[in-house]
């Protein structure tokens, strides 16, 4: 039997149970991630590169539908696409797979040159479908909790074993290390501050807790003597402080670019070439402390308010900003932000690495294996909560249309109201505000 006879054709089951066929472009594609860890050591070239099973195979298919009613039949494929849950998708190659919809859906009609013909892009991400995954949100919340909680505490000890205070020299080369990277952990925190409400009362409280812990950590570092003997003091106060603007109410992905400009910042603090085994070693004690402490503070930030603002909605001026699952637009945009946090993560990793190599001191890697657990609770959850947001949708206009009036068939009456977030999202100019023309490509979520 030839292998044309074996293609069949592809279809989709959404949640509701509602199934979908349709015809496909022909050239069809399967995309495999390799999950790997790479460690690397001291006095060894190269790395040790362990293999840790599969990732989610995605498969990218343009859906075709011709005909008279092909306008129909392709909107009610991408209503299916939309509906929140776990599908089934029958690949003409593969066969079922249990798959979510992810990234953009892409639409586009022709109903001259390709004779009445519409096509969605769209790529389906194969899932695990267990009853035990994912966990429930109380279980989720608990397990979060534990692993910033065990970071925190890894940390620290971490820290204490590692720096050196034999010497005067020493001791006050790390306070200036840490007096440099508690001033520019403030400064981001400062900026990031800026972006928020003031006149919330969580923010208030936010605000003089921050203070607090500032006031505490500029006395524990301000003489040589208390720093000595305040080793792990310190370091669980920066972590604390660098967590407690990850609490505050606003966008994930603002969040994560504040504590991105932190993390540079403090990558900028490194002396180059610090002077002496001691040096380097408390330079890299207190380094990978901040940029570990950012680390965890992002995911936990992002991970506990997708959380905590589950299913609320609130008033912002005139416009009416989700903030359901962390205030993610959309589940494009939720799964943007769990590789954001990972590629954090990958920057912290990366210093580690490069430090590490040069043979100065050894790391137990207690507070790595720590964090690692923080980020993967993290990114588990902000994953999960993207099952419920809703998808992004691109479609071109097939004639000039009014803006107000194109948002009012787009979502109803709740239109009006996100009329700035529309503008922003399609970087509108000061024409297409007033007019969007003909096969303008414009983006929504539904």
């Amino acid at each position: 039997m030839a292998w044309q006879d074996e293609i069949g054709g592809a279809s989709y089951t959404a949640p509701s149970g509602k199934k979908i066929e349709f015809n496909y472009d022909s050239r069809l594609s399967r995309k495999t991630p390799l999950k790997t860890a790479e460690n690397t050591f001291p006095d060894v070239d190269g790395a040790e590169i362990q293999p840790l099973g599969l990732g989610g195979k995605k498969f990218p298919m343009t859906a075709i539908f011709s005909g008279g009613d092909c306008l129909t039949l392709a909107s009610e494929f991408e209503d299916a696409l939309c509906e929140r849950g776990v599908g089934v998708l029958e690949h003409p190659i593969y066969g079922k797979i249990n798959v979510v919809p992810t990234g953009d859906i892409e639409r586009s009609d022709d109903l001259v040159s390709s004779l009445n013909e519409s096509r969605v892009k769209v790529t389906f991400a194969e899932t695990i479908v267990d009853e035990s995954f994912p966990d429930g949100e109380v279980a989720a919340v608990d397990e979060l909790e534990a692993a910033a909680e065990a970071y925190e505490d890894t940390a620290a000890e971490s820290f204490a074993d590692m720096i050196e205070t034999a010497s005067i020299d020493d001791q006050l080369d790390l306070q200036a290390t840490l007096k440099a990277q508690i001033d520019a952990i403030n400064q981001g925190i400062a900026d990031i501050m800026e972006d928020v409400n003031a006149f919330r009362e969580e923010t208030r409280k936010i605000s003089r807790e921050i203070q607090t812990v500032k006031n505490t950590l500029n006395k524990m570092i301000g003489t040589v003597d208390v720093m000595v003997g305040s080793a792990m003091e310190i370091a669980t106060a920066m972590i604390q402080l660098i967590r407690l603007p990850g609490e505050l109410v606003m966008g994930a992905m603002a969040k994560i670019e504040g504590y991105a400009t932190i993390a540079s910042s403090i990558l900028n603090t490194i002396k180059r070439d610090p002077v002496g085994a001691a040096a380097i070693k408390n330079q890299y004690a207190a380094t990978s402390v901040a940029l570990g402490g950012i680390v965890s503070a992002v995911s936990y930030g992002v991970a506990k308010s997708a959380l905590d603002a589950s299913g609320k909605t609130e008033k912002n001026g005139s416009t009416m900003a989700s903030v359901s699952s962390g205030g993610f637009a959309s589940r494009s945009h939720a799964l943007l932000a769990a590789d954001s946090i990972v590629e954090m993560f990958e920057t912290y990793k990366n210093y580690m690495d490069s430090q590490t190599a040069k043979d100065a001191f050894v790391d137990s890697g207690e507070g790595y294996a720590a964090l690692l657990e923080n980020v993967t609770a993290a990114v588990k959850i902000i994953q999960t909560a993207s099952f419920s947001l809703p998808t992004t949708r691109i479609c071109k206009l097939g004639r000039d249309r009014q803006v107000i009036e194109l948002l009012c068939e787009l979502y109803g009456a709740d239109g009006f109201s996100r009329l700035d977030e529309f503008i922003m999202d399609n970087k509108l100019n000061a024409d297409e505000i007033v007019e969007l023309p003909m096969g303008r490509e414009i983006r929504y979520y539904a």
